[in-house]
């Protein structure tokens, strides 16, 4: 574990400074901009989920909170959207392929996107904070942004099981070694589809300016 968190730390603080991660955590972010966002995510996660479910390996490490696609299409309904017209972008489609790809013939770099995936939702504690109030719900509500809340007060000790799970597993070097080059590549590709991801800038008129 300390070995990918080092690997993937520039990664990681380059995702944070994204003009998607920013707006999250900004005043205002367009809720189409965030659906179209979320809905890429369930491209993603839905990728991660069948390739669980074809590889008995990894099914111990894969909990049912893990399982995010139903929630991110709450989510784009409570928005106003729906999946079918949000298509997958091309930076999307190549990190679905890749896990296709791994499910195939390197299952165990799925556990690294696991990781991955799990450790962001500790950012989503934060992020919720700031997401909810951008979106213009009401205080407190975590209408549209089910994807952050979900599960939340049992986040941390989920987090830490996987990681305790993942050293304790006595994995052979091959499969370690697959875990490791899952994540880092994973969260390599996740940086461009974030880069990808439009964003509207708030357009706010003169008259509001003066006063």
């Amino acid at each position: 574990m300390e070995q990918i968190r080092a690997a993937i730390s520039e990664s990681h603080a380059a995702i944070e400074k994204t003009a998607f991660s920013k707006a999250m955590l900004s005043e205002y972010i367009h809720p189409t901009d965030y659906a179209r966002g979320i809905a890429q995510l369930w491209y993603v996660h839905n990728a991660l989920e069948s390739g669980v479910s074809n590889n008995a390996d990894l099914e111990s490490f894969f909990t049912p909170e893990m399982v995010r696609t139903p929630t991110i299409v709450r989510d784009l309904s409570v928005l106003g959207y729906r999946l079918d017209s949000m298509d997958a972008l091309l930076e999307t489609q190549t990190i679905v392929a890749t896990l296709q790809s791994w499910s195939k013939d390197l299952p165990f770099a799925l556990l690294g996107c696991i990781y991955i995936l799990e450790g962001s939702r500790m950012g989503s504690l934060v992020i919720a904070k700031f997401l909810s109030k951008a979106l213009g719900n009401e205080p407190g509500s975590s209408r549209s942004i089910e994807y952050h809340t979900e599960g939340a007060s049992a986040t941390p000790m989920r987090v830490r099981n996987l990681k305790e799970q993942i050293e304790k597993a006595e994995l052979s070097q091959e499969r370690a070694d697959a875990v490791k080059l899952g994540a880092v590549e994973f969260m390599n590709l996740l940086n461009e589809l974030y880069n990808a991801l439009p964003i509207t800038v708030r357009q706010v008129s003169n008259l509001s300016k003066a006063v």
